[in-house]
């Protein structure tokens, strides 16, 4: 991505912030992380998505898009809408917020080995200068520490935005939901609207 379009990306990201009803504590946090926003990757192997500058906010804003757009086929197709768009958008706009990394280093750096770069394609690697946590739990961290409320909506959007393919959600997602059902669809309609985005991506990226 050009130094333009990630500055135009950047001035969008933050109409969206100004329109939150949060907008005053989402300023402050990401005036502390406005490098990483502007220039964290969205992954950090080539074959993966978005492995570039800038990558993590072009896949942010296409995931707030997508649920948009998501949520009013599933809407047209007789889907119950049990959550507000506010809370859609912040949910998207956050659901992968802890590759920001922490208010003490960010959570990608770049690899300084030729080797994995070469025959992995691995571009950044995860900085361990700052301590381990799950992509959903950082995201749920920084906005507490920012004193940022969620909704619950907005939380089971963030922590399952990653579906089956993170183990921690297999309790909210199989083991119990028929007792102890979610009552948002707002999860789901964001699980497909970042698996979608991320497929996008993906193919931009091999042509």
């Amino acid at each position: 991505m050009t130094v333009e379009e990630i500055s135009k990306q950047y001035d969008r990201f933050m109409t969206l912030v100004d329109r939150d009803s949060r907008s005053t504590n989402l300023r402050t946090m990401y005036s502390t992380l406005e490098e990483e926003l502007i220039s964290a990757p969205a992954s950090g192997k080539l074959h993966f998505h978005n492995c570039f500058p800038g990558g993590y906010l072009d896949h942010v804003l296409r995931v707030i898009d997508t649920t948009l757009k998501l949520t009013a086929q599933y809407k047209e197709m007789g889907g119950t809408i049990n959550f507000t768009m506010e809370e859609a958008i912040f949910a998207a706009m956050h659901h992968d917020l802890g590759k920001l990394g922490s208010v003490d280093g960010p959570y990608y750096v770049e690899q300084d080995s030729e080797w994995h770069r070469t025959k992995l394609g691995e571009m950044y690697t995860h900085n361990h200068s700052i301590g381990f946590m799950k992509v959903p739990d950082r995201a749920l961290f920084l906005l507490q520490q920012f004193s940022i409320q969620t909704t619950e909506n907005e939380w089971y959007g963030i922590k399952m935005a990653d579906g089956l393919y993170d183990d921690a959600n297999k309790a909210y997602l199989v083991n119990y939901t028929h007792k102890y059902p979610i009552r948002t669809n707002l999860a789901a309609i964001l699980h497909s609207a970042d698996y979608l985005a991320t497929q996008v991506e993906s193919d931009l990226n091999r042509t």
